[in-house]
């Protein structure tokens, strides 16, 4: 199987993903309806109005007043990219923005009292988890390590946003060294996409220079049983905490690591 960086997935969609961030970047129009493109959606931007549901009710149960004193400013996360929204309460928004609202307050939580100043996020998709934490969390400096063709989108979409975007670093994976002392370490899915070589080496570049890690780990993929025991057994040999009060609300195949030092 062809690898594109160590992304360990079927070759014909990482290709089809490759191509349309190109696209994305070269063409305007393409950008402005990215998020409803389908080979976009093959890898990003594919939560559906069930899952969002899910989504909502759990911020209803654990964050409900932090969701509607900062609805707005989520909300801009739609203004871009022409996602699907879909009626969740008294009003529209995006699946998948839901879902970043739900890992921001899953952080809020994790992060309560302490200082979060660098950030580094593996695989940071179009830069929404980005934009969506900056609500809750006054970085300094947010570090995004990801596909070159990956970090291009980001940077255009992030552009957006000029609050934050002068905070914001792109990082190409093939260029990756080792970063210290970070805060707060995030990565949705895109580690466990990963064969485990290029796992182990974001762990010994990034992840065990972290205070603060936050995993969602996919256990739909090959192989990924021993992959995740082998990053969960570095973690805890390097010293880490784990916390298990925090999960998925939807396959419950997908495993949220979080581990503090």
């Amino acid at each position: 199987m062809e690898n594109f960086n160590g992304w360990d997935i079927n070759p014909n969609d990482a290709k089809e993903y490759i191509d349309i961030c190109n696209k994305i970047l070269e063409d305007d129009e393409v950008f402005s309806n990215f998020k409803v493109l389908p080979e976009y959606n093959v890898i990003l931007e594919h939560v559906d109005f069930e899952l969002g549901q899910k989504y909502f009710d759990h911020i209803q149960e654990v964050g409900k007043e932090i969701y509607d004193e900062n609805l707005d400013q989520f909300l801009e996360n739609d203004l871009i990219g022409n996602p699907k929204q879909f009626v969740y309460g008294d009003g529209k928004i995006s699946p998948t923005t839901l879902r970043y609202i739900k890992n921001c307050l899953d952080l809020s939580s994790i992060c309560e009292n302490e200082e979060i100043s660098k950030v580094v996020e593996i695989g940071g998709g179009y830069g929404g988890l980005c934009k969506t934490l900056s609500v809750l969390c006054d970085f300094d400096e947010y570090i995004n390590v990801d596909l070159s063709e990956g970090l291009k989108v980001q940077e255009k979409y992030l552009k957006n946003f000029s609050k934050i975007y002068s905070k914001i670093k792109f990082i190409p994976c093939e260029r990756l060294d080792s970063i210290s002392d970070i805060d707060l370490l995030i990565s949705n899915y895109s580690l466990s996409e990963l064969d485990i070589q290029s796992q182990l080496n974001y762990y010994d570049k990034v992840i065990k220079n972290s205070k603060i890690v936050y995993i969602t780990y996919n256990l739909m993929v090959d192989n990924v049983y021993d992959n995740y025991n082998c990053i969960v057994s570095k973690l805890k040999d390097d010293g880490f905490t784990f916390y298990n009060n925090y999960s998925e609300c939807g396959n419950t195949k997908n495993i949220i690591i979080v581990a503090k030092k």
